[in-house]
C-alpha cells in the first residue's frame, strides 16, 4: 500500500513537472521568432543516491560566443557610424555622382581666366571670369556651411547615443533589481535575463564593455579600460562642447571610449587643435574628419585669398594685384575678399558692375591658375608640386578613397557581426525541430504518466473494495 502511495507521488510530480515542460515548450515555439529569446527549459535534478529533487528553470547560454558577440557589435556599430560620417563628408564633396562641384568651379573659372587671355578685351569673356570666380567664392561657402551642419548632426547623434546609453543602464539596473526579488521569491528569471541581455548588447553598441554577473543574479558593467559603468548604481553621462563626463568623475572622458558608436562619433567630432597645447591631426582617416575638412577646405580659399608662398608660384592674389596697368573702371585689387570659406566672396564692385575685370592681368592671372609647384598644407593632407585644379582633386581624391575603404570595413565588420551572431542565436535560440521533437516525447511521456497513476488509482480502488 505505502508501495503504491510512493507510485503515485512520483507520477504526480512527474505530471507537474511534465505540464511545466510542456507550458515552456509551447513559450519557445511561441516566441520562437524573437531575436533575444533564448531557449527556455524546466529540469527535474537528481541528487547522488538518483532520488530527484526539485525542478530548475533554465535558459540556454553560451557566455564565451555572447562575449565575443558584445565585442564584435560593438566593432561593427563604430565601423558602421564611421562610414556613415566619411559618406557625408564625400556627399558634401558631392564625389558620388559626375564632377565634384569644387573641381567643376576651379576648372571653369581658369578656363574663363585662359579665355580672357586670348581675348583680353572681350567684354564677354570678363563677364565668364566675374560668374565662374562667383560661382567658386559660393561653392566654397557651401562646402564650409556644409561641415557646419555635419558638426551640428555628429552633436545631436552623440547627445542622443548618451540619453540611450544612460536608458539602457537604468533599465539594466531595475531589471537588476527585478531579477533578485523574483530569484528570492523562488520564481523564474528566464525572460527578465533575456531582456537584460538585449539591453547590454545595445550597450555595446554604444562602447565595448565587460560583463561580470554576482551570485545573486545581479549583472555589473565596465568598460573595457576599466570604468564603472553599473555597479552599486548606473553611472550617468552627459555631453557638452565636445567633452564627456560622468556622475562618476568630472574629467573629461572623451579619450576613453573608443570603441562602439558612441566611441565612433567622439572620435569623428575631435580636435586636438583646440587643446593646450594644441595637437596634430590624428593620422587615422576616420578621426578628427570636421578639423581635417574644415582646414583642407580653408586651405583652398586660402591658396586663392593670400599671397605667394616663398619658393612657389605667384599667388592668384597677387597676381591679379600686381598687374598694371590700370584702366578707368577697371577694380585695381582685391579680386577676392574675405578671410576663408566661411566668408570669400567676389569683390562688391564686380558683383554691382560698377566695375571690370583688370585686362592687364589676364595673362599673370591665367599662368598662375595653370602653374604647378604650389604646396597645400592642411590638417590630414599634405601635398606639393599641386596646381589650383589638382589641389582640389587631390583634397577630394584623399576623401573618396577613405570614405571607400570605411564602407568596405563596414560591410565587413557587418558581415562578421551577422555571422557570429546567427551562430550564436543558433547555440542559444529556440530551434523549432528541436522544439516539436521534444514535445512529441512530452506528450508521451505525460500520456504513460497519466496510465500509471490510472493504473494505481484503479489498484487503490480494488484494495479498498476488499477491504470493504
Amino acid at each position: 500500500m505505502t508501495s503504491l502511495f510512493g507510485v503515485l507521488n512520483h507520477s504526480s510530480n512527474g505530471l507537474r513537472l511534465i505540464q511545466g515542460q510542456l507550458g515552456l515548450v509551447a513559450e519557445n515555439v511561441a516566441r520562437a521568432e524573437d531575436p533575444n529569446r533564448s531557449r527556455h527549459s524546466l529540469e527535474q535534478t537528481v541528487d547522488n543516491q538518483g532520488n530527484s529533487t526539485i525542478a530548475q528553470y533554465k535558459r540556454q547560454v553560451d557566455v564565451a560566443l555572447r562575449v565575443q558577440l558584445e565585442q564584435t557589435i560593438s566593432e561593427e556599430s563604430s565601423a558602421t557610424t564611421l562610414s556613415s560620417y566619411m559618406q557625408r563628408a564625400t556627399d558634401l564633396l558631392g564625389t558620388t555622382g559626375g564632377t565634384p562641384p569644387l573641381s567643376d568651379a576651379v576648372d571653369k573659372f581658369q578656363t574663363a581666366w585662359k579665355e580672357l587671355a586670348a581675348t583680353p578685351e572681350s567684354t564677354v569673356a570678363k563677364g565668364q571670369v566675374v560668374v565662374y570666380g562667383e560661382d567658386l567664392s559660393r561653392e566654397l561657402r557651401r562646402l564650409n556651411d556644409g561641415i557646419g551642419a555635419i558638426e551640428k548632426q555628429l552633436d545631436a547623434d552623440i547627445s542622443n547615443a548618451v540619453q540611450e546609453l544612460n536608458r539602457s543602464l537604468a533599465d539594466i539596473d531595475n531589471l537588476n533589481a527585478d531579477i533578485m526579488s523574483t530569484r528570492a521569491a523562488g520564481d523564474p528569471t528566464m525572460n527578465l535575463e533575456d531582456r537584460r541581455d538585449e539591453l547590454v548588447r545595445k550597450v555595446a553598441s554604444m562602447m565595448s564593455v565587460r560583463t561580470i554577473e554576482r551570485a545573486d543574479g545581479k549583472l555589473s558593467i565596465f568598460t573595457t579600460s576599466g570604468m564603472s559603468l553599473l555597479d552599486a548604481a548606473p553611472v550617468t553621462f552627459s555631453y557638452d562642447k565636445g567633452q564627456l563626463r560622468s556622475s562618476a568623475s568630472d574629467r573629461d572622458l572623451t579619450s576613453m571610449v573608443r570603441d562602439g558608436k558612441l566611441g565612433a562619433l567622439l572620435e569623428l567630432r575631435a580636435d586636438g587643435s583646440t587643446l593646450d597645447p594644441p595637437q596634430t591631426a590624428a593620422a587615422l582617416p576616420g578621426a578628427e574628419i570636421l578639423r581635417k575638412l574644415r582646414s583642407q577646405v580653408q586651405a583652398v580659399a586660402e591658396a586663392f585669398l593670400g599671397t605667394t608662398k616663398p619658393g612657389e608660384p605667384t599667388s592668384f592674389a597677387d597676381a591679379y594685384n600686381s598687374a598694371s596697368p590700370v584702366a578707368e573702371g577697371e577694380l585695381p585689387n582685391r579680386f577676392f575678399i574675405g578671410t576663408g570659406a566661411g566668408n570669400i566672396e567676389l569683390n562688391p564692385g564686380l558683383l554691382s558692375g560698377d566695375l571690370v575685370v583688370k585686362t592687364s592681368a589676364a595673362q599673370g592671372v591665367s599662368a598662375a591658375m595653370e602653374a604647378t609647384g604650389r604646396s597645400l598644407n592642411a590638417d590630414g593632407l599634405r601635398a606639393s608640386g599641386v596646381s589650383y585644379a589638382s589641389m582640389v582633386s587631390t583634397i577630394i581624391g584623399q576623401w573618396s578613397t577613405n570614405s571607400k575603404v570605411a564602407s568596405e570595413q563596414a560591410t565587413i565588420a557587418t558581415d562578421f557581426k551577422d555571422e557570429l551572431d546567427t551562430r550564436y542565436k543558433n547555440n542559444v535560440g529556440v530551434n523549432m525541430d528541436e522544439e516539436i521533437a521534444m514535445l512529441q516525447v512530452l506528450q508521451r511521456n505525460y500520456s504513460a504518466a497519466a496510465r500509471v497513476m490510472q493504473t494505481v488509482n484503479n489498484m487503490l480502488d480494488a484494495i479498498e473494495g476488499i477491504v470493504r
